[in-house]
């Protein structure tokens, strides 16, 4: 069993009958992660709102993300109505907070691991998610994270190479702005571009709520789940 066609690709010539192997994609929890009002999910962690676009990174902190366009843009941005706040732990943490020191990045705010109840709150109160995947490992994995964004009916702006898992997911989905070389200033451009539109930000985040709602939730997985068993 695969998530996608990149992996089902992969794997496939390893098997002698073809039939064997199938593509069924990750769910989610429609029921937790949904679309919520802004201003009734304000987290604590951010304390007093201060009415700038914020421009969300929620996961691990490591070697799979690309941080230099992050860093870019940051400086590029600094004197604009953004803010960018990096959530959770990582080993390159503390890389990324001497960066911010060093470059005096006011508009850069990164905070610890948060509960998970929390997540699809701090989810919604975002304007923006991004994700940014080092190129030498984004034939590698496939962040869920994903799914749990588009849920919440929000944007992305999404830094990875094409025939990727995660661009070939997304590109057909009409919900993120995919960026797949140049990567400094394009993800610039796009996120000063969407932090602009906010008629632009909705109609991306209802297109991947749609999507999630229709093909991604839990119910529609584990049907297909039942149907493959029931084939057997």
């Amino acid at each position: 069993m695969t998530i996608d066609n990149v992996f089902y690709s992969t794997i496939l010539p390893r098997f002698n009958d073809s039939r064997k192997l199938h593509i069924i994609p990750n769910f989610v929890d429609t029921n937790l992660y949904k679309p919520l009002q802004k201003e009734q999910s304000l987290p604590e962690i951010f304390g007093e709102d201060n009415k700038k676009i914020k421009i969300l990174y929620a996961g691990n902190i490591g070697f799979f993300q690309d941080w230099e366009p992050v860093l870019y843009a940051a400086k590029e941005l600094s004197i604009e109505n953004i803010e960018f706040c990096l959530i959770r732990e990582g080993v390159q943490k503390s890389y990324l907070e001497k960066e911010v020191r060093d470059n005096n990045l006011t508009n850069v705010r990164i905070f610890p691991y948060q509960r998970r109840e929390l997540i699809p709150i701090i989810n919604n109160y975002a304007d923006i998610h991004f994700i940014a995947i080092n190129q030498q490992m984004e034939q590698e994995g496939f962040p869920s994270k994903v799914y749990t964004i588009m849920a919440c009916a929000k944007p992305l702006v999404v830094i990875s190479g094409e025939n990727t898992p995660l661009y070939n997911f997304l590109k057909d989905k009409n919900c993120a702005e995919l960026i797949t070389n140049n990567r400094n200033i394009n993800f610039t451009n796009s996120i000063r571009k969407l932090s602009n539109d906010e008629k632009l930000r909705k109609d991306l985040g209802m297109n991947g709520y749609n999507e999630i709602i229709n093909n991604y939730s839990k119910e529609v997985i584990v049907s297909k789940y039942a149907n493959l068993l029931n084939s057997l």
